[in-house]
């Protein structure tokens, strides 16, 4: 892959692996196959800084270790992502905002629609081979942000924060924060949403008046 098409980012903000996840990462490092000249005995710290080198210059067994963590948590690295998947992972995210927004079906039919207008096959051999990838990656892509919808409902916590706000549509705003990508179904950023929502609802007058009490005090 080329460098140039790495998509610029920090550890910190590195997919959340689930359990599962780290224990296959484990169990690859720590199986007496993989030899590093960093794995030492009582030096963990050269360890930690060798793997993140190799995984910073894509070593291959490295990379291939990562990418069993991102198909037990069901992700892809976006630079591996095809500009197919690319756009029908933005347009189905839009598709939710309408949806959610004005009640507008999300129709695969005219996301196939879309994508002919927008890749343009040059012959009808490209056209077929077209509509078939965007059906499957329309099917496998909304069948995602399904799915992490459906466990909103089995949330204890995001059912005590519905419970706290019975006059706003709570459900349909985390849904969408979710499908959004700017939250996951966690205490934190479940906590971090509330935070958001009472800075939100908080009177603007009381705003003012604490900006004025500072601004006097200096």
């Amino acid at each position: 892959m080329s460098k140039k098409n790495v998509i610029d980012c920090s550890l910190l903000d590195m997919h959340k692996y689930s359990k599962e996840a780290f224990q296959h990462l484990y169990d690859k490092l720590t199986d007496k196959g993989f030899k590093r000249a960093y794995v030492v005995k009582d030096r963990p710290i050269n360890a930690v800084t060798g793997i993140l080198w190799d995984i910073t210059q894509e070593d291959d067994e490295i990379t291939k270790i990562i990418e069993g963590m991102d198909k037990i948590d069901n992700i892809r690295a976006e630079s591996s992502k095809s500009r197919l998947e690319k756009i029908t992972n933005t347009w189905i995210k839009k598709a939710y905002r309408e949806y959610f927004e004005n009640g507008y079906k999300i129709s695969r039919s005219l996301f196939i629609k879309f994508t002919k207008n927008i890749l343009e096959p040059k012959s009808e051999e490209n056209r077929k081979q077209l509509e078939i990838a965007s059906k499957k990656l329309f099917d496998k892509i909304y069948n995602t942000f399904r799915n992490r919808q459906h466990r909103i409902t089995d949330s204890h916590k995001f059912k005590e924060l519905v419970a706290r706000y019975p006059k706003l549509n709570i459900d349909k705003a985390y849904r969408y924060a979710i499908i959004s990508g700017k939250f996951n179904l966690n205490a934190n950023d479940i906590e971090e949403f509330e935070y958001i929502l009472k800075f939100a609802l908080s009177k603007n007058e009381d705003t003012n008046k604490k900006n004025q009490y500072i601004i006097k005090r200096y």
